[in-house]
């Protein structure tokens, strides 16, 4: 291949990657919390996923929960708007109650977002739902399997999370060795996992627009290292890649953050909420690299007939890279 097509390629990249913020507010979760505060009245926040498309504008995706025809709001709703969220608070009066009551979510089937209902009454039972594109109205019945979901939330995330993918494919790229491999990927757990913790129980926190410029810039550093012959290589990327996975993971870490502090975890069982999220991410990073793995097996023979193969992957990374880096600073400029 020559200079021109891998130019070409990455040029191609960059402009897929145009689509990738958008995309990502999509993949984010929307949150239901009914809590029953007297007999068949109840105090509801609904936090909906939204994009900002600019400083003063945000585009939603069109959702809105529906209640049974027993429910009617009492009084006015207020609003409030975060990043990448806009919260609803309003008083609902069922007659009867809610449980056995079915409960959706309109506009949820156009999508790719997942809703997740928690209802708790006053006699401290609860039931979870979650609501999804495939079955977008479901029936409270008591339990179900809103907990457990946040595992699946996790692997969703990692796998539809393309900042995140392209680091990882990053640190399989730039380690020789399966033992290497494992101690630069457990390094990045491990900081991400820590920081996810501290930042979801209050401890640490970190304004969101820069974590994710500096996580377009880790992998942008990651490029560069690879695209750099082997030996002029800087030496904490060649000696200690390890040290390079668990620092820039700490700030992945925030990033995952982001996607729980948008929808909240439930009060009561925010701990094992979390720790289902993380394994959830263990998951689907272990697919990605595993993936990787497997794709680097296949293409070895034609790598090696053709050596500047290797380096599409490379360029690929880089100029997405590029232009989230951009992009993520410009907003924090205009912010």
């Amino acid at each position: 291949m020559t200079r021109l097509s891998f130019l070409f390629v990455g040029l191609l990249w960059v402009c897929m990657g145009l689509l990738a913020p958008a995309q990502a507010h999509e993949v984010r979760p929307g949150y239901i919390e009914i809590t029953e505060t007297a007999p068949d009245t109840y105090q509801v926040i609904w936090k909906q996923p939204v994009r900002d498309t600019s400083r003063f504008e945000v585009a939603g995706l069109g959702l809105r929960p529906v209640f049974p025809e027993v429910c009617s709001r009492a009084g006015d709703s207020h609003m409030q708007r975060r990043p990448g969220v806009l919260i609803e608070r309003f008083q609902l009066a069922c007659d009867g109650g809610l449980m056995g009551q079915i409960i959706g979510v309109e506009g949820l089937q156009k999508t790719i977002t997942d809703v997740f209902v928690r209802m708790r009454l006053l006699d401290d039972s609860s039931s979870n739902l979650r609501l999804t594109a495939e079955t977008p109205v479901r029936k409270f019945s008591g339990g179900g399997e809103g907990l457990s979901a946040y595992f699946g939330l996790g692997v969703e995330h990692l796998l539809l999370g393309v900042d995140h993918i392209l680091f990882v494919l990053g640190l399989v790229l730039l380690v020789r060795g399966l033992r290497s491999l494992v101690y630069v990927i457990t390094a990045f757990t491990l900081a991400h996992s820590l920081t996810l913790a501290l930042s979801i129980v209050g401890s640490v926190t970190a304004p969101s627009a820069v974590v994710e410029a500096i996580i377009a810039l880790s992998i942008l550093f990651l490029a560069i290292e690879l695209i750099t012959p082997e030996a002029r290589r800087s030496k904490i990327a060649t000696r200690y890649p390890q040290l390079v996975a668990f620092g820039f993971g700490l700030l992945h870490g925030f990033g995952f953050a982001g996607v729980l502090g948008d929808i909240g975890l439930p009060r009561d069982l925010a701990l094992p909420a979390l720790a289902l999220f993380n394994v959830g991410l263990e998951v689907g990073q272990l697919i990605v690299v595993a993936a990787a793995l497997v794709a680097g097996r296949l293409l070895a023979k034609p790598v090696s007939r053709y050596p500047s193969m290797a380096q599409v992957p490379i360029v690929l990374i880089g100029g997405v890279s590029v232009y989230w880096l951009i992009d993520r600073m410009s907003g924090i400029w205009a912010g």
